[in-house]
């Protein structure tokens, strides 16, 4: 039987998933890319064109994951623009978005990081400015200056970090994590 030839992008993310599945079997520090590619049934070589190395190879894992949050993220702020949905309503589903995708993807993205910076990625360019980068959304949430709301951003993030962690110790369920976001956030300091 002939085997049908798939695309580069059809097989880059054939090789994506797969190292996303087996990083959340087995953890990242478990992968290489000749165990990738035999897991996808290809040759070593093929991973490593697409991927150039473990680093890089991890670099996509870790911006895959990022970006799903960050999709879901806009998701709910293009909601909250079209629909004209009170700032407490876009703040609570921000809130729930954020421990929905911590208590999914947060330990593996802790996981690709701290591989990634064992296998020689600076921890500069492996740990990105998640309060810079969602500042605006809750700036245009908030009303609050640029340099508040980076403080309040650091801050939602770090105690969002610590709930989540609440709720995977079964100290707290996931809703009354949201509830307490909310009340440390809802009526921020101006």
């Amino acid at each position: 039987m002939k085997r049908q030839r798939v695309s580069a992008a059809t097989r880059k993310e054939l090789l994506l998933q797969t190292a996303l599945r087996m990083a959340r079997g087995e953890g990242a520090g478990s992968l290489t890319l000749a165990r990738l590619a035999d897991a996808c049934g290809v040759s070593k070589p093929i991973s490593y064109q697409h991927f150039g190395s473990l680093a890089g190879l991890l670099r996509a894992m870790l911006q895959r994951v990022g970006a799903e949050y960050e999709d879901s993220v806009m998701e709910v702020m293009a909601a909250y623009r079209e629909t004209g949905t009170a700032a407490d309503g876009a703040l609570r589903a921000l809130c729930d978005t954020y421990i929905a995708c911590t208590l999914e993807n947060g330990a593996l993205h802790a996981d690709i990081g701290a591989v990634l910076v064992a296998v020689g990625e600076a921890p500069g360019a492996v740990y990105a400015d998640d309060a810079g980068r969602y500042c605006p959304v809750v700036a245009e949430l908030t009303g609050v200056d640029q340099r508040t709301a980076y403080a309040l951003t650091a801050a939602f993030l770090g105690a969002a970090d610590r709930l989540c962690e609440a709720v995977m110790a079964r100290r707290l369920r996931r809703d009354e994590a949201a509830d307490v976001l909310m009340r440390l956030f809802a009526t921020p300091a101006r």
